[in-house]
């Protein structure tokens, strides 16, 4: 059963129990206000009758041997109100009305209750022997003390007037009722067609979208603010962000299915190299000392290489499953100052030069701001030639320290300034014996750890200028010693 026929019978339940009761309560209202009417009509006749009697002829109210006029009422075929006169005694002095052509028999008990003042009763007409309809009879007593005579007067009339009254009132209200909870049922049927006209709709895209999975389809726009508008507007959002989702999957894997392919492809030729000379020295047991070193030395580094590729690629493997650094006060400047006088010692052939403000503290790991240090000092020192120069700098610039490291060496092609900071991407092979690609990823990545950006362009000497932008710490760190020296990272 569907939510249109199930809503729709629910309403039409509720509009079936509240027509009833306002039938049943409105016929009992009119069926109570028709017969105090008659009543009260039948009171009124009784009142002006005994009026008339006052000033009646004394033969007019003998006992007569007939008593009733030419053509009397006869309350069985008819619904008009009729007058019967009786005398103390309750014989009938004179009747408007006859049933089976005598006049109608009022009870005793009845007469004894009108003499409080008045009596309103039904009773039934005739005898046991031929009884007639029943009669609503309002009795009032009369009396002519002039005269000494006294009686009853009885206003009577026959039932079948309110009878018919209330049943026509009954078909009426059942009539109105039908045709009400009918008109009802239409309009609930029309408008709930209307109202769930958007929610097809809504449920026939869905399925399309699902079949043919383009999530860049969207509802129509309802422009209402009743609950379907907001429906479609959430529907909308959530399509919205299942795309953004797809897309960022899509994009995560299309990124891991590469990095896995370059890190492979990485790591192929140190294993072939190591392979290739192993398999030299097994097979060649009287090999030359020179060609045995040369092999060794070849293994170890080609090892030492993918060892640096291993730890590097463990490195960018945290950084994706979300790792968190530690931050505490660093003085930048100071760790600087111990990787520039490393690696001084370390490329003598190159001059690295350092300079800093007083002021340079922030809030960071020390060993990944170190290795940060080392991976941009390393780039500047492989893309210059022997001779050249590097130089480090740490400054403070309101709320951001910068770390800058430039160099006079080859600079970087044109277009690749964003491009060095992927993975693997290495703008010139020739100019990057033995490198990964990775450095560059890493050294982003520690960046933005640290609420900071890294940038890279070509200076005016022809080389490379990296600047890292980090936030400063809220108060310079005091009293903080230059870091120990450590191993250089690759």
């Amino acid at each position: 059963m569907s939510i249109r026929t199930r809503i729709t019978l629910f309403g039409l339940a509720v509009v079936t129990v509240a027509v009833t009761l306002f039938c049943l309560l409105v016929y009992g209202l009119i069926s109570k206000g028709v017969g105090e009417d008659r009543d009260e009509a039948l009171a009124v006749r009784a009142t002006d009758a005994v009026a008339a009697l006052a000033d009646a002829q004394p033969s007019a109210l003998e006992v007569g041997p007939d008593p009733l006029p030419v053509a009397p009422i006869d309350p069985g075929i008819s619904t008009d109100p009729f007058l019967i006169v009786l005398d103390a005694d309750g014989r009938v002095i004179s009747s408007t009305g006859a049933v089976a052509g005598q006049p109608p028999v009022i009870p005793a008990s009845v007469l004894a209750a009108a003499d409080a003042g008045s009596a309103t009763a039904t009773v039934r007409a005739g005898t046991a022997q031929r009884p007639g309809p029943p009669l609503r009879v309002n009795v009032r007593p009369w009396q002519r003390p002039d005269l000494e005579r006294s009686g009853y007067v009885v206003a009577a009339q026959s039932t079948t007037r309110v009878y018919l009254d209330r049943l026509g009132i009954g078909v009426f209200l059942a009539i109105a009722g039908v045709v009400a909870v009918l008109a009802a049922a239409v309009a609930i049927w029309i408008v709930l067609g209307r109202a769930l006209r958007p929610l097809r709709r809504m449920a026939a895209i869905a399925d399309e979208i699902g079949r043919s999975q383009d999530l860049n389809r969207r509802l129509p726009d309802l422009r209402s603010r009743d609950s379907l508008g907001g429906l479609s507007s959430s529907f909308n959002g959530m399509l919205d962000r299942l795309a953004a989702a797809h897309q960022q999957l899509a994009t995560a894997l299309a990124a891991q299915l590469r990095f896995t392919a370059d890190a492979s492809h990485e790591l192929r030729t140190p294993l072939t190299t190591i392979r290739n000379n192993a398999g030299f020295l097994l097979r060649h047991d009287d090999a030359h000392e020179h060609d045995r070193d040369a092999a060794l030395r070849d293994i170890a580094g080609e090892s030492e290489r993918m060892s640096r590729l291993v730890d590097n690629l463990l490195t960018l493997a945290r950084a994706d499953a979300g790792q968190q650094l530690r931050l505490d006060p660093i003085d930048l400047g100071g760790l600087a100052e111990a990787v520039t006088r490393q690696a001084e010692a370390l490329h003598p052939d190159r001059q690295i030069r350092y300079a800093r403000t007083p002021t340079a503290a922030i809030a960071g790991d020390e060993d990944a701001l170190r290795q940060l240090l080392w991976i941009l000092v390393d780039n500047a020192v492989k893309h210059t030639a022997a001779g050249g120069t590097v130089w480090v700098t740490v400054t403070q610039r309101g709320h951001s320290a910068q770390l800058n490291v430039a160099d006079d060496g080859c600079g970087i092609p044109a277009g690749a300034e964003q491009r060095i900071f992927d993975r693997f991407y290495r703008a010139d092979e020739a100019r990057s014996p033995g490198g990964a690609g990775l450095g560059l990823a890493i050294a982003r990545w520690i960046a933005e750890q640290h609420d900071g950006h890294i940038l890279a362009a070509n200076n005016d000497r022809g080389g490379a200028t990296f600047v890292a932008e980090l936030p400063a710490a809220a108060e310079p760190a005091a009293g903080s010693e230059p870091p120990a020296a450590a191993d250089r990272s690759a």
